[in-house]
């Protein structure tokens, strides 16, 4: 998957002249989201994955306030391996390797992104990944097999 994204990277870099003057206009616009604001794939690659386990009521995951002040309480339950984007360019969700051991046994899953929420500590660093999905849960999930 990175490689074709790796592609797609080096295509763009490619006609960057032209895109990055469509870039400049569009980060221009009224409502957009400062460079600050906004999480680029490079910033998600390989950012763990932290499981609520069960610990939380519906209530908080769907509220908007920030996740960052329960990050240290939470289980680490794997890194991001891959972002999962469906034709039409939106994003399906986030693959990680679970179950196993030393490689062995494991299996690939897709987190739908509606049981994942990002997190950024407020000092900028080190973007996580929470899930509402227990480990139990993420086993048993589908494996996840992308077309190379």
């Amino acid at each position: 998957m990175f490689r074709k994204s790796f592609v797609a990277l080096a295509t763009f870099a490619a006609a960057g002249p032209a895109f990055s003057q469509e870039a400049a206009s569009i980060l221009a616009q009224p409502g957009t989201p400062s460079p600050a604001e906004v999480i680029v794939a490079d910033d998600i690659e390989d950012a763990d994955i932290l499981s609520l386990e069960g610990n939380y009521s519906d209530s908080i995951w769907n509220d908007t306030a920030p996740l960052e002040a329960m990050v240290a309480d939470l289980n680490e339950v794997g890194e991001i391996e891959d972002v999962v984007l469906g034709p039409g360019g939106q994003t399906l969700g986030l693959t990680t390797d679970v179950g196993g051991f030393l490689g062995i046994g494991q299996k690939t899953v897709l987190i739908p992104l509606q049981d994942i929420r990002l997190v950024r500590p407020q000092d900028g660093n080190d973007i996580s990944i929470v899930t509402r999905l227990d480990k139990e849960a993420l086993r048993n999930l589908p494996e996840f097999e992308a077309v190379d």
